[in-house]
């Protein structure tokens, strides 16, 4: 976003002024509290005196996955009748993207988040998507009055956001008020960096070469990974950052074919330019039977195989959890069923269960608060999740998933062939493997 339209987005969003008029977004959501909510935001489902609000990028490629989170949710509130206990709720869906970017935005993410705790009814917030937004979000929503907004993400897999890293300051910067308010359903990237490790092992790749968008979420998982194939002694070859507004790549690859790798794994979401990064790996390097190509649950969509089209064959991607098409406890298989019937959908997008767990989480935190934001927030975490569409679960201290055994935590493969991505095995890294890939 650059010039006189991001100006008037800063001045507007510090301003509180409307943005229907001057970017055509949305339309403001109606409320009960003093403060509209941003008008990235859509009207209300149901009708609530607490209010549930999404964000998640709803243009770009990540558009697709995101709309079905935001089904996934709506159902989720529906078939609970939109209570959570004794309280009503509505659901709000508000787009942290924007067309020019064509994936989230900085300006953006920060006037959601202002947005959101100026309106007093907004008790959760159902998002982020991308960790890179998450990290501007949380220090906002953690500061709002009341006592911060309980933040509950489908898809941040980023280790910093509730544990400790290398990034000076992770998690505490996040959290100002010295109090958590952020919670996560997705297995975080240490999990999956070994888990990626763990199959480029059991496929023989001795030699990677490791690529990155630079974003918090993808330099984030390129290193995990990185990390965990060189404790299994697998050479990488380099950790090289892409530039998203570059035409093409053939001079990358070019550099990389010097080095004769078995794999290229890329560390980044396909909403950064990665349908030409990978047309420009097959062009270059071979197909990717020939040279292996493999991403993370950022390009765990079927906006991958739009984009990149037939250079997306073969490819291996992951997720950070259970494929929801892979559901097999009776509520994932309930609401599986559901969501295919309610949708006229055949098949899930990798995060659509997640938003439903995420949906889960708020519900069963509001529904044991007393209806205060501060403690929902409160209520978050060693929570037990009722009926978890992931299986049973629960959210630790620290606001990371548990689910069943507590000492492994699932990663599944997966791979795309046929223009279908379909489950070829799940890992279960161990947390002394989950340690050395979080460096």
């Amino acid at each position: 976003m650059t010039g006189s339209k991001s100006r008037w987005l800063l001045i507007a969003a510090a301003l509180g002024v409307s943005l229907v008029a001057a970017t055509g977004v949305g339309q403001a959501a109606s409320s009960k509290s003093s403060a509209a909510l941003p008008s990235t935001c859509s009207k209300p489902i149901g009708s609530g005196k607490l209010t549930v609000v999404t964000d998640l990028p709803l243009e770009g490629s990540l558009r697709t996955l995101s709309l079905e989170i935001q089904k996934a949710a709506a159902l989720v509130l529906k078939q609970a009748n939109y209570k959570a206990g004794k309280y009503t709720v509505q659901l709000v869906n508000c787009d942290d993207a924007t067309a020019q970017a064509a994936s989230w935005d900085s300006a953006v993410c920060t006037a959601n988040a202002k947005g959101y705790a100026r309106n007093s009814n907004v008790v959760g917030l159902l998002g982020t998507f991308n960790s890179g937004c998450a990290v501007i979000e949380m220090p906002i929503t953690n500061r709002a009055p009341g006592g911060g907004i309980a933040m509950v993400s489908p898809a941040n897999t980023y280790v910093g956001l509730t544990h400790k890293s290398p990034v000076a300051g992770e998690p505490d910067k996040y959290f100002p008020s010295g109090k958590r308010n952020y919670a996560r359903v997705a297995v975080p990237d240490n999990y999956q960096g070994a888990a990626d490790a763990n199959f480029a092992l059991s496929k023989g790749w001795k030699k990677i070469y490791v690529l990155n968008d630079g974003e918090v979420y993808g330099a984030g998982i390129a290193g995990n990974f990185a990390n965990a194939a060189k404790a299994l002694g697998i050479t990488v070859l380099g950790n090289d950052k892409w530039d998203k507004t570059a035409p093409n790549y053939q001079a990358l690859y070019q550099k990389i074919q010097g080095t004769n790798p078995d794999a290229v794994f890329l560390g980044g979401i396909i909403s950064n330019n990665g349908g030409q990064l990978i047309k420009d790996k097959v062009a270059v390097l071979g197909d990717n039977n020939k040279v292996a190509l493999m991403g993370p649950d950022g390009f765990n969509t079927t906006d991958t195989i739009t984009d990149a089209g037939n250079a997306s064959e073969g490819m291996y991607v992951t997720i950070g959890g259970t494929s929801p098409n892979d559901l097999k406890n009776k509520a994932g298989k309930a609401f599986l069923d559901s969501f295919k019937k309610t949708y006229k959908v055949s098949t899930l997008q990798a995060y659509t269960a997640f938003g439903g767990e995420a949906m889960q989480v708020l519900m069963a935190a509001i529904a044991k608060s007393n209806g205060t934001r501060g403690d929902v927030v409160k209520k978050l975490y060693n929570l037990t999740i009722p009926g978890s569409i992931l299986g049973p679960a629960k959210i630790d201290q620290f606001g990371d998933p548990v689910y069943g055994d507590s000492s492994q935590s699932q990663v599944t493969i997966q791979n795309i062939s046929a223009g279908k991505i379909n489950t070829v095995t799940v890992e279960h890294p161990t947390p002394a493997q989950a340690l050395k890939a979080a460096g």
